[in-house]
């Protein structure tokens, strides 16, 4: 199934411009419709925090500035928005539909970030977040952690630039595992256009090349070929080593599984996958 709605969520922050860029990216193959979604405070949430000995005036200061903040991220949104339909020939319309061509729309909820975030995924085909670092704001990590556990539905973790074509060359970090299969599952759109097709395979020794023979079977029948290449990661953690491996190929792109399991935020992802969302240099699309 060809990918025909993509998800990005803008903030009015500096990776606005980043997340835009590569969510046409990514939907240029298909002509696929982009939804630029901002998620204004909810000033209920706000006023919660105030108890009643709090006086009318202070209430009224917050609300004004929750307000001021909500519409000046709306302007600097409206800023990127151009920018990018400027540059990248992208028509922008009033409502999600079909063209020739990739179009945007605009959609503006009230709410909780991560829960509006999450409940808009759910009829997404795939979500592109900006870069993530481990010293970001907790809500913009929790937000990309909560629909990638709670919808099933792809993510993109996108690079601070968008390349100039998208998935040319792709990776696949591959375990045999059913979040890694139900990643490349979710990617074949993009792994049936690509140019160049490599499983990566870590494995500590004794390596088994027969790890990847039913990944090759499975892309066959889809008419994707593909190379090979098991890595013994040495000293260096999973995530890392398969970070390195997806570089010194050349990728554009990795496909991956993400794992974890639990309701505690550092439980919800394991290791090998906050590695990865962390620190990779390349667009990550990632299904858990």
């Amino acid at each position: 199934m060809p990918i025909a709605k993509i998800l990005a969520p803008v903030t009015g922050g500096a990776r606005d411009a980043a997340v835009l860029a590569n969510a046409v990216q990514a939907a240029k193959p298909f002509n696929a419709h982009v939804v630029a979604f901002f998620v204004r405070p909810d000033l209920s949430e706000a006023l919660a925090f105030f108890t009643d000995g709090v006086s009318g005036v202070v209430v009224e200061e917050v609300v004004k500035a929750t307000k001021d903040a909500g519409d000046d991220a709306a302007k600097r949104i409206e800023d990127s928005i151009d920018a990018i339909c400027a540059t990248a020939g992208v028509t922008r319309v009033k409502q999600p539909r079909r063209s020739t061509g990739v179009t945007l729309s605009v959609k503006e909820v009230r709410g909780n970030f991560g829960d509006q975030l999450t409940a808009a995924a759910r009829l997404s085909d795939l979500v592109v977040f900006g870069p993530i670092r481990e010293n970001d704001q907790a809500g913009l990590a929790e937000a990309f952690v909560q629909v990638l556990v709670e919808t099933d539905r792809p993510v993109l973790r996108a690079t601070d630039e968008a390349p100039g074509t998208f998935a040319r060359r792709v990776a696949i970090g591959w375990d045999g595992k059913t979040a890694a299969a139900q990643a490349v599952s979710a990617a074949m759109p993009y792994l049936a256009k690509a140019d160049s097709v490599e499983i990566l395979s870590i494995q500590r020794p004794p390596m088994k090349a027969e790890a990847t023979e039913s990944l090759k079977e499975y892309l066959a029948l889809h008419g994707v070929s593909c190379t090979e290449r098991l890595i013994d990661p040495g000293n260096r953690r999973i995530g890392e080593a398969l970070l390195g491996a997806a570089a010194a190929g050349n990728a554009d792109l990795l496909v991956v599984g993400g794992y974890g399991r639990g309701r505690l935020r550092e439980s919800l992802i394991g290791g090998v996958t906050r590695h990865v969302i962390a620190h990779a240099g390349l667009a990550v699309f990632m299904v858990r």
